[in-house]
């Protein structure tokens, strides 16, 4: 979702809402965000590897 903040667009992931991006333009904006979003996936998966959580199937 992106949206004018100001003199700024301002880009929001609704499922990652850590992920956010901004830029002077609308397609600025989604790039800043795309990018974002992939840092925040990279992030997740790599503490899901050293999480020490363990999974139960019953």
């Amino acid at each position: 979702m992106v949206k004018k903040d100001g003199k700024f667009y301002a880009g929001y992931c609704i499922e990652i809402p850590q992920a956010r991006g901004q830029g002077n333009t609308k397609a600025e904006a989604i790039e800043d965000t795309k990018k974002a979003i992939k840092m925040c996936k990279s992030y997740l998966q790599a503490k899901s590897k050293t999480s020490k959580a363990i999974t139960v199937t019953i």
